[in-house]
């Protein structure tokens, strides 16, 4: 029987999680353009109350390009039919109910149809904890908020990276539950999520248990401390330890379970954290039954082919950086270049979520959709560089700022495929290490008294290495983290199930949700689709990204905590001198302060109390210092009169301050 989503649509009412990422503000946009029939759209927006999720929602998301041809359809109407198909509801996945009331969760299940989880953590290597709150325990929530409904009906989005370090097709009838990709390397080892789930729990909780032992903690005393210094600030304020102690402590429990889920991930087989996350969260869905439920795997999300126009994109996407370096300059590209890199525009997959979503409202869907197009348009990444190489040859050429004989040069600098052996020798990493050697040259060579312009040049020299290595470091990086996808895991994701479903919906409705990646001209995408779009709506947040940032400075509180730092770091050395009949007196900061201190002290036994304002008449002379320090140590506000000033002036500058106390020179 063929299916109809306009009449599967219409008087129904659907629930998007996630509809305010890249993905689901175009299968919102859609579903509201295509299927105007709809019933209530729910859609959450994660903020503090209802009221911020109303702001955020109309300001950010519902403005977004992605709702321009809704827009253009209703014109002066769109906000009012808006506000009568969408129902705004302040949810977060990590939370049981999805954070709502039991009243809210009970209402919303009791209305909805089908429920559509586009929400996730899409980090690859963010901690394993967070990663485990939104694509595990988020998954468990939604799951447990589907089975409120009457007909429980859950389309879960996921990846199709969840296959892991493997080579070869992927089909969507592989086994999901108890999956991992080394289960041919160790036969005999089970795999089962929930262990795994408690597994990671315990993993979490001993790594806090770790930061709270005394060698840790002891540990993080220490680079507290150093930090502190390196910022000019006092290490012995018991406040500003105490910050940058516990400043400390997250970084290293963010790195620390970083660097355990990472470790994880690889022994199962998967290439980050993400996808092994995203696996765990499919096993959920996977081994639940009793309800209508289905995957939906996307392949790499790029730019939109048509809809809401063509190059819409969005956000850090997997080639933007990769493009984005070799316009800086990078040449040689270490890929495999018979490696199938399967891409999917954004407005397909969109549309593979919609179509799965009408089928799991009316019938028993299959668990795996794989929203792929390597297994019928395969695109090389051998030819995908050599288009990035024809783009960067094209924008040098039409460019119209900067050195014409600069662009020139640039324009015949095009991108080529090398090997990861010939990368490592002779590009980015080999550059990256001359630059640490240099950094240490220079750190060898810098005068230690501070010899003037010599040290300047140094200094000069050593920041243009450092800036050097910090790029070649990122790039290095940024190559990194795609290589498996590039280069090691040569996938032929398989999409069967997403054909057969296409060819079962009406012809009279397939200009509403298209699935045709057989007929992509590839070289018209990327040159006049993709390339463009990643230029308009990428590229100026990357180059703002990459900018060089400026060192964080620490702005001290006030002078007195300026001063008190300054007494302890530079305690030997001279703050100020005088010459008085014919004789120097020079004083430390040391002196300085021991001085202001028994100053303070003798105000204090006068009646000088806190937020007292004292007067302070005198010439500049290291007295000066001492006194206007003493007042500030007393607790008192000091304020400071041109010491020319008349008798009749001073009598008024005590009536107008409120001073409590008068300090005169000699």
């Amino acid at each position: 029987m063929k299916l109809s989503p306009t009449e599967i649509y219409n008087g129904r009412n659907v629930f998007i999680i996630g509809a305010t990422g890249f993905v689901g503000k175009v299968a919102l946009s859609m579903l509201l353009d295509r299927f105007p029939g709809v019933g209530r759209v729910y859609v959450t927006v994660r903020a503090r109350s209802k009221e911020e999720s109303e702001t955020r929602f109309w300001n950010n998301v519902i403005t977004a390009p992605p709702f321009d041809p809704v827009r253009e359809r209703y014109g002066a109407a769109f906000e009012d039919f808006i506000r009568d198909k969408v129902r705004l509801v302040n949810g977060d996945i990590g939370e049981d109910r999805l954070g709502f009331t039991e009243e809210e969760a009970q209402a919303v299940a009791s209305d909805i149809d089908v429920l559509i989880n586009s929400a996730g953590n899409v980090t690859f290597n963010p901690t394993l904890e967070s990663a485990l709150r939104t694509n595990v325990v988020g998954t468990q929530n939604v799951i447990a908020f589907a089975k409120r409904m009457k007909r429980p009906a859950l389309v879960h989005i996921s990846t199709c990276f969840v296959a892991g370090n493997r080579t070869g097709p992927v089909w969507e009838s592989d086994p999901v539950l108890g999956y991992f990709p080394r289960k041919e390397e160790l036969p005999g080892v089970e795999f089962n999520v929930e262990q795994e789930i408690r597994d990671c729990a315990r993993l979490a909780e001993r790594v806090r248990e770790e930061a709270r032992d005394a060698l840790q903690v002891a540990r993080f005393r220490e680079n507290a401390r150093k930090r502190l210094i390196e910022e000019g600030r006092d290490p012995d304020d018991l406040d500003a330890m105490g910050l940058a102690v516990a400043r400390a402590r997250k970084l290293w429990t963010r790195e620390r379970l970083t660097e355990l889920g990472i470790e994880r991930a690889t022994f199962w087989g998967w290439p980050n954290i993400y996808t092994y996350t995203k696996s765990l969260g499919e096993q959920l869905v996977a081994a639940e039954t009793g309800i209508a439920r289905a995957i939906v795997r996307p392949s790499i999300v790029e730019s939109a082919k048509d809809y809401p126009f063509p190059g819409w994109n969005e956000g850090f996407t997997t080639t933007a950086p990769l493009i984005f370096i070799s316009l800086k300059g990078q040449t040689q590209i270490p890929v495999n270049d018979k490696l199938i890199l399967d891409i999917t525009p954004v407005d397909q997959v969109a549309a593979v979520m919609l179509a799965v979503a009408a089928e799991a409202m009316t019938r028993e869907p299959r668990l795996v959709y794989q929203a792929a197009t390597g297994d019928s348009n395969p695109n090389t990444m051998e030819r995908i560089v050599g288009m990035v190489g024809l783009y960067k040859r094209q924008h040098f050429t039409e460019k119209e700022t900067g050195f014409r004989i600069v662009n020139e040069i640039a324009a015949r600098m095009e991108a080529r495929p090398v090997t990861p052996a010939r990368f490592d020798a002779v590009s980015t990493p080999m550059v990256n290490a001359a630059a640490k050697k240099a950094s240490s040259l220079l750190d060898r060579v810098r005068p230690r008294w501070g010899g003037g312009r010599l040290t300047d040049l140094v200094d000069r020299a050593k920041a243009t290495v450092e800036r050097v290595e910090e790029v070649t470091r990122e790039t290095k990086e940024a190559f990194d983290m795609f290589r498996p996808f590039m280069v090691e895991n040569a996938y032929i994701f398989r999409a069967d199930n997403v054909r057969s479903l296409f060819s079962q919906i009406r012809k009279d409705e397939g200009q509403l949700l298209k699935w045709n990646p057989e007929t992509f001209d590839w070289y018209d995408y990327w040159m006049n689709v993709h390339f463009p779009g990643l230029k308009k709506w990428v590229f100026p947040k990357l180059e703002e990204d990459m900018r060089a940032q400026p060192k964080r400075v620490y702005t001290y509180r006030d002078l007195l905590e300026l001063f008190e730092t300054s007494s302890k770091r530079f305690s030997t050395r001279v703050a100020m001198r005088i010459e008085r009949d014919g004789e120097q007196e020079q004083y430390t900061y040391a002196d300085i302060h021991e001085l202001a201190t028994r100053a303070a002290a003798f105000f204090a036994s006068q009646g000088v109390k806190p937020a007292d304002r004292v007067l302070l008449v005198s010439h500049n002379a290291p007295e000066w210092g001492m006194s206007y320090f003493g007042v500030l140590k007393a607790g008192a506000t000091c304020v400071p009169v041109d010491p020319e000033s008349s008798t009749a002036e001073l009598i008024n500058f005590v009536r107008a301050s409120g001073a409590t106390g008068l300090i005169l020179g000699e």
